[in-house]
Protein backbone atom coordinates (compact mmCIF):
# COMPACT_ATOMS: atom_id res chain seq x y z
CA UNK A 1 0.00 0.00 0.00
CA UNK A 2 2.50 2.35 1.10
CA UNK A 3 4.47 1.40 -2.26
CA UNK A 4 1.28 2.74 -4.32
CA UNK A 5 0.78 5.87 -2.61
CA UNK A 6 4.40 6.51 -2.98
CA UNK A 7 4.20 5.76 -6.84
CA UNK A 8 0.65 7.73 -7.05
CA UNK A 9 2.80 10.69 -5.46
CA UNK A 10 5.54 10.33 -7.82
CA UNK A 11 2.83 10.66 -10.94
CA UNK A 12 0.93 13.35 -9.61
CA UNK A 13 4.46 15.36 -9.18
CA UNK A 14 5.91 14.55 -12.25
CA UNK A 15 2.62 15.77 -13.76
CA UNK A 16 2.55 19.02 -12.27
CA UNK A 17 6.27 19.53 -13.50
CA UNK A 18 4.74 19.04 -16.82
CA UNK A 19 1.82 21.35 -16.18
CA UNK A 20 4.38 24.04 -15.61
CA UNK A 21 6.80 23.09 -18.61
CA UNK A 22 3.76 23.68 -20.65
CA UNK A 23 3.32 27.22 -19.71
CA UNK A 24 6.36 29.15 -21.70
CA UNK A 25 8.11 31.19 -18.87
CA UNK A 26 7.47 34.69 -20.61
CA UNK A 27 3.18 33.48 -20.14
CA UNK A 28 3.78 32.65 -16.87
CA UNK A 29 5.39 36.08 -15.86
CA UNK A 30 3.38 38.07 -18.10
CA UNK A 31 3.85 40.85 -18.36
CA UNK A 32 7.98 41.27 -17.73
CA UNK A 33 8.99 44.03 -20.31
CA UNK A 34 7.02 47.23 -22.05
CA UNK A 35 3.70 46.91 -24.32
CA UNK A 36 3.07 48.14 -27.55
CA UNK A 37 -0.19 49.13 -28.40
CA UNK A 38 -0.02 49.75 -32.45
CA UNK A 39 -2.33 52.46 -34.04
CA UNK A 40 -2.63 52.06 -38.22
CA UNK A 41 -2.66 55.42 -38.56
CA UNK A 42 -1.42 58.91 -38.02
CA UNK A 43 -1.08 60.82 -34.35
CA UNK A 44 -4.10 62.66 -33.21
CA UNK A 45 -7.12 60.81 -35.01
CA UNK A 46 -9.66 58.99 -33.12
CA UNK A 47 -8.16 55.90 -32.93
CA UNK A 48 -4.69 57.47 -31.54
CA UNK A 49 -6.73 59.51 -28.56
CA UNK A 50 -8.65 55.72 -28.11
CA UNK A 51 -5.30 54.15 -27.92
CA UNK A 52 -3.33 56.84 -25.54
CA UNK A 53 -6.32 56.98 -23.62
CA UNK A 54 -6.37 52.90 -22.83
CA UNK A 55 -2.61 52.60 -22.43
CA UNK A 56 -2.77 54.65 -19.82
CA UNK A 57 -4.38 53.05 -17.43
CA UNK A 58 -3.55 49.19 -18.95
CA UNK A 59 -0.04 50.80 -17.50
CA UNK A 60 -1.57 50.77 -13.87
CA UNK A 61 -3.48 47.11 -14.54
CA UNK A 62 -0.86 45.36 -16.25
CA UNK A 63 1.92 47.10 -13.60
CA UNK A 64 4.23 47.47 -16.96
CA UNK A 65 4.74 50.33 -19.42
CA UNK A 66 1.99 50.54 -22.15
CA UNK A 67 3.00 52.76 -25.40
CA UNK A 68 1.42 53.26 -28.24
CA UNK A 69 3.53 53.60 -31.59
CA UNK A 70 1.39 55.04 -35.06
CA UNK A 71 2.52 52.88 -38.04
CA UNK A 72 0.41 54.15 -41.15
CA UNK A 73 0.19 53.61 -44.22
CA UNK A 74 -1.91 51.71 -47.28
CA UNK A 75 -5.26 52.04 -45.62
CA UNK A 76 -4.32 51.14 -42.02
CA UNK A 77 -3.02 47.87 -43.64
CA UNK A 78 0.82 48.71 -42.84
CA UNK A 79 0.56 48.59 -38.98
CA UNK A 80 -1.99 45.39 -39.28
CA UNK A 81 0.35 43.86 -41.28
CA UNK A 82 2.87 44.46 -38.47
CA UNK A 83 0.65 43.24 -35.48
CA UNK A 84 -0.24 40.10 -37.55
CA UNK A 85 3.68 39.49 -38.06
CA UNK A 86 4.80 40.26 -34.51
CA UNK A 87 5.38 37.62 -31.86
CA UNK A 88 2.02 35.79 -30.39
CA UNK A 89 3.22 36.83 -26.75
CA UNK A 90 0.99 39.73 -25.73
CA UNK A 91 3.80 42.52 -26.08
CA UNK A 92 2.53 43.65 -29.26
CA UNK A 93 -1.22 44.62 -29.47
CA UNK A 94 -3.63 46.17 -32.10
CA UNK A 95 -5.68 49.14 -31.92
CA UNK A 96 -8.49 47.85 -34.87
CA UNK A 97 -10.79 49.98 -36.05
CA UNK A 98 -13.45 48.96 -39.56
CA UNK A 99 -10.41 48.93 -41.37
CA UNK A 100 -9.61 45.73 -40.03
CA UNK A 101 -13.33 44.41 -42.08
CA UNK A 102 -13.13 46.91 -44.86
CA UNK A 103 -9.58 46.07 -46.53
CA UNK A 104 -10.29 42.86 -47.05
CA UNK A 105 -12.28 43.72 -50.07
CA UNK A 106 -10.43 46.02 -50.81
CA UNK A 107 -6.96 44.92 -50.64
CA UNK A 108 -6.49 41.36 -52.54
CA UNK A 109 -3.29 40.61 -51.71
CA UNK A 110 -2.89 41.34 -48.11
CA UNK A 111 -0.16 39.28 -46.38
CA UNK A 112 -2.90 38.49 -43.68
CA UNK A 113 -6.52 37.62 -42.77
CA UNK A 114 -8.35 39.96 -41.24
CA UNK A 115 -10.04 36.88 -38.70
CA UNK A 116 -8.02 34.29 -38.80
CA UNK A 117 -4.87 36.29 -38.29
CA UNK A 118 -5.61 37.65 -34.79
CA UNK A 119 -7.13 36.90 -31.20
CA UNK A 120 -9.87 39.33 -30.15
CA UNK A 121 -9.23 40.54 -26.55
CA UNK A 122 -11.90 43.10 -26.49
CA UNK A 123 -14.45 45.42 -27.68
CA UNK A 124 -14.01 49.20 -26.70
CA UNK A 125 -16.92 50.56 -28.07
CA UNK A 126 -18.61 51.80 -31.14
CA UNK A 127 -19.75 55.07 -32.42
CA UNK A 128 -21.79 56.92 -35.50
CA UNK A 129 -20.19 57.93 -38.65
CA UNK A 130 -20.91 61.77 -38.87
CA UNK A 131 -21.56 63.86 -41.73
CA UNK A 132 -19.90 67.29 -41.58
CA UNK A 133 -19.31 70.21 -44.14
CA UNK A 134 -17.89 73.49 -43.55
CA UNK A 135 -19.70 76.37 -42.30
CA UNK A 136 -19.32 78.63 -45.13
CA UNK A 137 -21.02 76.10 -47.48
CA UNK A 138 -24.47 76.90 -45.21
CA UNK A 139 -25.02 72.97 -45.36
CA UNK A 140 -26.56 71.93 -42.34
CA UNK A 141 -29.15 69.23 -43.20
CA UNK A 142 -29.42 66.27 -45.98
CA UNK A 143 -32.56 68.83 -47.05
CA UNK A 144 -30.07 71.33 -47.69
CA UNK A 145 -28.36 69.31 -49.69
CA UNK A 146 -31.00 68.39 -51.62
CA UNK A 147 -32.51 71.74 -52.31
CA UNK A 148 -28.92 73.02 -53.04
CA UNK A 149 -27.92 70.54 -55.56
CA UNK A 150 -31.62 71.15 -57.13
CA UNK A 151 -30.84 74.48 -57.24
CA UNK A 152 -27.75 74.51 -58.79
CA UNK A 153 -27.51 71.46 -60.57
CA UNK A 154 -24.31 70.46 -58.79
CA UNK A 155 -23.00 67.66 -56.87
CA UNK A 156 -20.31 67.70 -53.69
CA UNK A 157 -16.53 66.22 -53.10
CA UNK A 158 -16.11 64.50 -50.48
CA UNK A 159 -12.53 63.46 -48.97
CA UNK A 160 -11.54 60.28 -47.74
CA UNK A 161 -8.87 58.53 -47.16
CA UNK A 162 -8.28 55.48 -50.25
CA UNK A 163 -9.58 52.42 -49.14
CA UNK A 164 -10.88 53.73 -45.76
CA UNK A 165 -13.86 53.20 -44.00
CA UNK A 166 -15.00 56.61 -44.78
CA UNK A 167 -14.64 55.95 -48.27
CA UNK A 168 -17.13 53.15 -48.07
CA UNK A 169 -19.25 55.13 -45.66
CA UNK A 170 -19.00 57.52 -48.35
CA UNK A 171 -20.15 55.48 -51.53
CA UNK A 172 -22.70 53.69 -48.83
CA UNK A 173 -24.35 57.29 -48.07
CA UNK A 174 -24.15 58.44 -51.75
CA UNK A 175 -26.11 55.17 -52.86
CA UNK A 176 -28.62 55.22 -50.24
CA UNK A 177 -29.13 59.38 -50.42
CA UNK A 178 -29.15 59.52 -54.32
CA UNK A 179 -26.97 62.10 -54.20
CA UNK A 180 -24.36 63.02 -56.29
CA UNK A 181 -20.42 63.06 -54.14
CA UNK A 182 -17.07 62.91 -55.49
CA UNK A 183 -14.68 61.35 -54.05
CA UNK A 184 -11.51 62.94 -53.26
CA UNK A 185 -8.59 60.26 -52.05
CA UNK A 186 -6.46 61.66 -49.08
CA UNK A 187 -3.57 59.90 -47.34
CA UNK A 188 -5.23 61.36 -44.22
CA UNK A 189 -8.19 62.22 -42.01
CA UNK A 190 -6.69 65.51 -40.90
CA UNK A 191 -5.56 67.12 -44.62
CA UNK A 192 -9.18 66.02 -45.79
CA UNK A 193 -10.56 67.94 -42.55
CA UNK A 194 -7.92 70.72 -42.98
CA UNK A 195 -9.55 71.35 -46.80
CA UNK A 196 -12.92 71.49 -45.80
CA UNK A 197 -12.37 74.36 -43.34
CA UNK A 198 -10.33 75.86 -46.26
CA UNK A 199 -13.16 75.59 -48.84
CA UNK A 200 -11.42 73.16 -51.24
CA UNK A 201 -13.70 70.14 -50.63
CA UNK A 202 -17.10 70.32 -49.23
CA UNK A 203 -17.27 66.84 -46.95
CA UNK A 204 -16.19 64.42 -44.79
CA UNK A 205 -17.18 61.68 -43.07
CA UNK A 206 -16.20 61.06 -39.57
CA UNK A 207 -16.57 60.01 -36.03
CA UNK A 208 -17.88 62.39 -33.02
CA UNK A 209 -14.29 61.95 -31.51
CA UNK A 210 -12.59 63.59 -34.62
CA UNK A 211 -15.37 65.99 -34.95
CA UNK A 212 -15.64 67.23 -31.63
CA UNK A 213 -13.08 70.34 -31.84
CA UNK A 214 -15.14 71.31 -35.28
CA UNK A 215 -18.16 71.54 -33.47
CA UNK A 216 -17.18 72.99 -30.51
CA UNK A 217 -15.05 75.84 -32.52
CA UNK A 218 -18.29 75.58 -34.65
CA UNK A 219 -15.81 75.43 -37.16
CA UNK A 220 -18.03 72.76 -39.50
CA UNK A 221 -21.84 72.04 -39.54
CA UNK A 222 -23.17 68.66 -39.04
CA UNK A 223 -25.26 67.19 -41.74
CA UNK A 224 -26.12 64.46 -40.05
CA UNK A 225 -25.34 60.79 -38.49
CA UNK A 226 -25.65 57.16 -38.78
CA UNK A 227 -27.30 55.27 -36.26
CA UNK A 228 -31.06 55.11 -35.10
CA UNK A 229 -30.70 57.01 -32.16
CA UNK A 230 -29.19 61.03 -31.32
CA UNK A 231 -26.33 60.87 -29.27
CA UNK A 232 -26.35 62.40 -25.40
CA UNK A 233 -23.83 64.49 -26.25
CA UNK A 234 -24.64 65.89 -29.19
CA UNK A 235 -28.68 65.82 -29.08
CA UNK A 236 -29.16 68.91 -31.60
CA UNK A 237 -27.16 66.09 -34.68
CA UNK A 238 -30.30 63.88 -36.66
CA UNK A 239 -29.61 60.63 -37.27
CA UNK A 240 -30.15 60.60 -41.62
CA UNK A 241 -32.72 57.75 -40.56
CA UNK A 242 -34.75 61.03 -39.40
CA UNK A 243 -34.20 62.74 -42.48
CA UNK A 244 -35.75 60.20 -44.63
CA UNK A 245 -32.33 58.48 -45.44
CA UNK A 246 -32.43 54.77 -45.06
CA UNK A 247 -30.07 52.18 -44.53
CA UNK A 248 -27.85 53.73 -42.39
CA UNK A 249 -28.86 52.74 -39.15
CA UNK A 250 -26.47 50.07 -38.52
CA UNK A 251 -23.38 51.81 -40.34
CA UNK A 252 -20.94 52.57 -36.90
CA UNK A 253 -17.31 53.01 -36.20
CA UNK A 254 -15.99 50.35 -33.92
CA UNK A 255 -12.70 50.18 -31.88
CA UNK A 256 -11.94 46.82 -30.35
CA UNK A 257 -8.26 45.37 -29.05
CA UNK A 258 -6.48 42.40 -31.27
CA UNK A 259 -3.33 40.53 -30.73
CA UNK A 260 -1.59 37.71 -33.21
CA UNK A 261 -3.29 34.55 -33.03
CA UNK A 262 -1.71 32.06 -30.93
CA UNK A 263 -1.37 33.98 -28.06
CA UNK A 264 -1.24 31.56 -24.56
CA UNK A 265 -4.08 31.38 -22.84
CA UNK A 266 -2.82 32.61 -19.58
CA UNK A 267 -1.71 35.93 -21.76
CA UNK A 268 -4.98 36.20 -23.19
CA UNK A 269 -6.54 36.08 -19.80
CA UNK A 270 -4.45 38.74 -18.25
CA UNK A 271 -5.03 41.41 -21.10
CA UNK A 272 -8.72 40.72 -21.16
CA UNK A 273 -9.19 41.06 -17.51
CA UNK A 274 -7.08 43.93 -17.41
CA UNK A 275 -9.03 45.44 -20.44
CA UNK A 276 -11.92 44.60 -18.75
CA UNK A 277 -10.88 46.31 -15.62
CA UNK A 278 -9.59 49.37 -17.73
CA UNK A 279 -13.43 49.90 -19.56
CA UNK A 280 -14.97 50.04 -15.98
CA UNK A 281 -12.61 53.15 -14.95
CA UNK A 282 -14.63 55.63 -14.29
CA UNK A 283 -12.49 58.24 -15.96
CA UNK A 284 -12.37 56.41 -19.39
CA UNK A 285 -15.77 55.72 -19.33
CA UNK A 286 -16.38 59.32 -18.98
CA UNK A 287 -13.71 60.16 -21.65
CA UNK A 288 -15.48 57.59 -24.26
CA UNK A 289 -18.70 58.99 -23.55
CA UNK A 290 -17.02 62.76 -24.04
CA UNK A 291 -15.66 61.56 -28.03
CA UNK A 292 -19.05 59.73 -28.59
CA UNK A 293 -18.05 56.42 -28.45
CA UNK A 294 -20.34 54.33 -26.54
CA UNK A 295 -19.10 51.08 -24.91
CA UNK A 296 -20.03 47.38 -25.91
CA UNK A 297 -19.44 44.31 -23.49
CA UNK A 298 -18.56 41.60 -26.08
CA UNK A 299 -16.69 38.70 -24.83
CA UNK A 300 -13.96 38.03 -27.07
CA UNK A 301 -15.06 34.88 -28.93
CA UNK A 302 -18.27 37.07 -29.65
CA UNK A 303 -16.27 39.85 -31.03
CA UNK A 304 -14.32 37.25 -33.27
CA UNK A 305 -17.82 36.74 -34.96
CA UNK A 306 -18.49 40.03 -34.93
CA UNK A 307 -15.32 40.69 -36.84
CA UNK A 308 -16.04 37.85 -39.62
CA UNK A 309 -19.70 39.17 -40.11
CA UNK A 310 -18.04 43.36 -40.45
CA UNK A 311 -16.01 41.95 -42.97
CA UNK A 312 -18.80 39.99 -45.10
CA UNK A 313 -21.18 43.33 -44.98
CA UNK A 314 -18.48 45.77 -46.28
CA UNK A 315 -17.43 43.17 -49.16
CA UNK A 316 -21.39 43.46 -50.89
CA UNK A 317 -21.19 47.06 -50.26
CA UNK A 318 -17.60 46.61 -52.34
CA UNK A 319 -19.23 44.84 -54.69
CA UNK A 320 -22.71 46.73 -55.39
CA UNK A 321 -20.51 49.93 -55.84
CA UNK A 322 -17.93 48.59 -57.99
CA UNK A 323 -15.13 49.83 -56.13
CA UNK A 324 -11.94 49.06 -56.35
CA UNK A 325 -8.36 50.94 -55.62
CA UNK A 326 -6.09 51.60 -58.75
Amino acid sequence: MNVLRSLLSRLLAGAGLLACLAVPASAAGFPEKPITIVVPYTPGGSSDVVARLLGQQLSIELKQSVVVENRPGAGATLGTSLVAKAPADGYTVLLADNAQTTAPSLYPRLSYDAVDSFQALGMVGVAPAMLLSSQQSGLRSVKDMRDDAERNRKGYTIGVGSGSPSHLISALFQRRSELNLMMVPYKGASQAATDVLGGQIDLIFTNPASAAQYLQSGRMNPIGMTGTQRLPTLPDVATFQEQGVQGLEDVKYWFAVLAPAGLPGEVSGKWQQALAATLEHPDVKRRLNELGITQVAMPSDQLQRFIAEDRKTWARVVKENGMQLQ
